[in-house]
């Protein structure tokens, strides 16, 4: 081997070491930095927190009187189309229901309200006949007695006016032989 070559050689070996040993040499030299760095922008956060809060406070008061008139004004002019339209909407939509699907009639509550109705005039009408008959009952008292004779006076417990009353009334009610 040549005095040239060995030069070479030990260049390559030299500059292969030195490329070795230079990110070991960055690496401990960027820690103490990270480490500033780190701290730097730690206390950068919280100077930006501490600046922005009063105005964060600042920005909200002033927007929340605009967004309750926003939402007044979005009630007041477009609700009631947005109402409007859905409501066309589902009339549109809805289907009419079809005669299979309702209910059957139910015809029991007409047949009662007859039956009620033709009870009143039945009972209307038996009180304006006993009315009537008991105003012809009291006008019979006035009757002379010699009237009431026959049956109608043996069912009266009187007897009739010739006697024979009490055996027509026997004869009546005894079984013929």
């Amino acid at each position: 081997m040549s005095v040239l070559s060995r030069n070479r050689v030990d260049e390559a070996e030299a500059a292969e070491t030195q490329q070795l040993a230079r990110p070991v040499v960055l690496v401990k030299a960027a820690v103490p930095m990270a480490k500033t760095a780190g701290t730097a922008v730690r206390d950068g956060a919280r100077s930006a927190a501490t600046w922005t809060a009063p105005r964060i406070n600042q920005a909200r008061a002033w927007t929340a009187p605009r967004i309750e008139r926003s939402g007044l004004a979005f009630r007041d002019t477009i609700a009631p189309k947005v109402y409007e339209t859905l409501t066309v909407a589902a009339r549109y939509v809805d289907v009419a229901p079809s005669p299979e699907v309702t209910a059957p009639r139910r015809r029991w509550p007409r047949v009662v309200a007859g039956t009620g109705l033709l009870v009143a005039v039945g009972a209307a009408a038996a009180i304006v006949l006993r009315r009537r008959k008991n105003d012809q009952a009291w006008e019979a008292p006035g009757k002379p007695d010699e009237a009431v004779t026959g049956l109608q006076a043996a069912q009266n417990g009187q007897p009739g006016a010739d006697g024979s009353g009490a055996e027509d009334n026997v004869s009546a009610q005894s079984p013929v032989t």
